[in-house]
């Protein structure tokens, strides 16, 4: 009876899209494709979910998101939960010459330059302190060529000149609550090479946590503060959009705790079948972007948040539950190397299961793939192609 009334629930909720959620995750994608991890389940006024919206004005989560307050504000949104690190040891540690001396002890240690990879441009050394937290953070910057990029190596140090833990990259902002958790919102590059990734470095543990996604595929991305002393929140977008043949957006939500572990997590897969479609109409469509996002508040149950999406009457809303650590389906695009052959038959196979002619969207299980391709005058070609998670995958012929 339950699980009945579970398809029934799921049905009124993802309508057409039903039989793609519950299908093995390999489909050629003919006009809408949706898919979302098992531990983040529809949830209605009957399951004793209210929908009711306080009358106090207040924002949406959606309208803090980079790409909906920049277009709205024309800078980037506050993060007004975090504190950006200073320059400088804050009496604690100071740099001579060479050497990192300590105040408290008088502690002279090298300056350890041989952190900076060869063949790398060195930029002098300098200092970041962490208030209240008795650190010291010596930063080592350094400018790739090959990469055309700056990045840096961090060492953190009591205040008794003991070395505590390296870093490969730059700690920016520390936790206004709690000054053991440094953050790192980080965006870099543009248009074709844009990446976000959001770090947390564990002061007390040495570890470091990393959410990003893939350069090239970014798109919308929100990141705040569930309350006062709530945990943290992350949603981030990877979008793929081929003009031939359609677009797609997962989105992943995580929950961290005010410590920095993670608590819950979960995907979501939405892709259309829609030749040169733009980035607004696919917002639009997709039941879950992350400019509709419009609250996100605990459940009954421990580690589970009631996510809310919608501004106008059609609202919908999620129940998250733990912690989704397998690998989301694969995204591929199909697409021909010269457009002006779409005329011609290009048949894709794949382990004897035909796919169709090309260009076409395909979702996948993630693996390595041996396809066949076979063209009009009747030659095939034999390949292997290695279909990722969490990217999007384009192959072109």
């Amino acid at each position: 009876m339950k699980i009945g009334f579970f398809l029934y629930a799921a049905i009124l909720f993802f309508g057409p899209c039903l039989e793609q959620v519950l299908a093995n995750p390999s489909v050629v994608v003919e006009k809408e494709y949706f898919w979302s991890s098992p531990n983040l389940n529809p949830v209605t006024a009957k399951d004793g979910v209210s929908r009711r919206v306080s009358k106090k004005k207040s924002l949406s989560l959606g309208s803090l998101s980079y790409k909906t307050y920049f277009d709205t504000y024309g800078s980037p949104p506050p993060f007004n939960f975090l504190q950006a690190l200073k320059e400088g040891g804050n009496g604690l540690a100071l740099i001579q010459d060479t050497h990192l001396v300590f105040s408290k002890t008088g502690k002279r240690i090298p300056l350890n330059h041989s952190l900076i990879p060869i063949g790398a441009n060195g930029a002098p050394p300098y200092l970041l302190s962490v208030p209240k937290g008795g650190r010291v953070l010596v930063v080592y910057p350094y400018y790739l060529l090959q990469d055309k990029e700056t990045r840096y190596v961090t060492e953190g140090y009591s205040d008794q000149g003991v070395l505590l833990y390296t870093f490969d990259s730059l700690p920016t902002h520390v936790s206004s609550a709690n000054p053991y958790l440094l953050v790192s919102p980080e965006r870099t590059g543009c248009c074709e090479s844009l990446r976000w990734s959001f770090r947390f470095y564990d002061l007390q543990s040495g570890s470091v946590t990393e959410y990003g996604c893939p350069e090239g595929f970014c798109g919308n991305v929100l990141f705040t503060r569930l309350g006062e002393k709530g945990p943290y929140f992350i949603a981030q977008e990877i979008v793929g959009r081929v003009p031939e043949v359609g677009a797609s957006v997962q989105t992943n939500f995580y929950v961290i705790d005010p410590d920095g572990k993670l608590s819950s997590s979960g995907k979501i897969i939405y892709a259309l079948h829609e030749p040169n479609i733009g980035r607004n109409r696919l917002e639009t469509l997709s039941p879950f972007a992350i400019s509709n996002l419009v609250s996100v508040a605990p459940a009954r149950q421990r580690n589970s948040w009631i996510i809310r999406f919608g501004l106008g009457k059609e609202r919908k809303i999620l129940e998250l539950n733990s912690i989704f650590r397998d690998p989301a389906p694969s995204v591929v695009f199909w697409v021909l190397k010269d457009p002006s052959l779409s005329g011609k038959k290009k048949d894709v196979k794949v382990t004897d299961h035909r796919l169709g002619n090309l260009p076409l969207l395909w979702v996948s299980e993630p693996g390595t793939m041996i396809f066949e391709i076979s063209s009009e005058d009747g030659r095939k070609e034999s390949m292997t192609r290695e279909i990722q998670s969490d990217t999007v995958n384009i192959f072109i012929f």
